[in-house]
């Protein structure tokens, strides 16, 4: 086993506990008589985040100066994400009598947390990938940060789920864009 191997089980791990929390929710959050679709598709936004992070964390695999430091930093994303999920899904899903008054009560601290984990991913690979300061991707994490803290602001329901379909659509399309050369070569059967 490479230390890569070692240090990415922990990462799978605390990826795990917030898959968990949100499928353990989802039965709950999709119920009729409580459903609240802003809800529902920042859920299922959360829950598609956390594999596609375990998915992308490839591209650290040839991070040869591995220390304490860069793994905590490594595990920064992650607790973002374990928070998110703990923050849109609670403790005891079947508790909750309005999925919409509880993403309302939850907003700007779930919406708070995604701009937490923008800046993480721009620091983690800023600093573990040697990617400049400047990259573009900087940019676009910067823009992501930017967004997420001023939608916490916002009230309007519509915008949630607008916002929350686009997130959907954009994780998708950055599994097809940023997925790891070696597994894209795998799964298109060439070697």
């Amino acid at each position: 086993m490479t230390l890569f191997e070692y240090l990415t089980v922990s990462i799978s791990i605390v990826l795990s506990f917030g898959v968990i929390r949100l499928l353990d929710g989802l039965a709950f959050a999709y119920r009729k008589d409580r459903r609240s679709w802003v809800h529902l598709f920042w859920a299922i936004a959360t829950l598609w985040t956390h594999p596609l992070f375990w998915w992308n964390f490839w591209s650290y695999n040839g991070v040869s100066n591995w220390t304490y430091g860069r793994f905590m930093l490594s595990l920064a994303p992650v607790a973002f994400l374990y928070s998110m999920a703990s923050t849109i899904v609670p403790h005891s899903p079947g508790d909750v009598t309005s999925w919409h008054d509880h993403f309302v009560s939850v907003r700007r601290r779930y919406f708070r947390l995604f701009a937490g984990f923008f800046a993480a991913v721009g620091l983690l690979s800023w600093q573990m990938l040697d990617q400049p300061f400047l990259h573009p991707l900087r940019a676009i994490q910067a823009f992501g940060v930017a967004l997420f803290v001023a939608v916490s602001f916002v009230t309007n329901e519509r915008l949630h789920l607008y916002l929350a379909l686009f997130m959907i659509a954009l994780l998708t399309w950055s599994l097809v864009l940023f997925s790891p050369p070696e597994a894209l070569r795998v799964i298109g059967g060439g070697r």
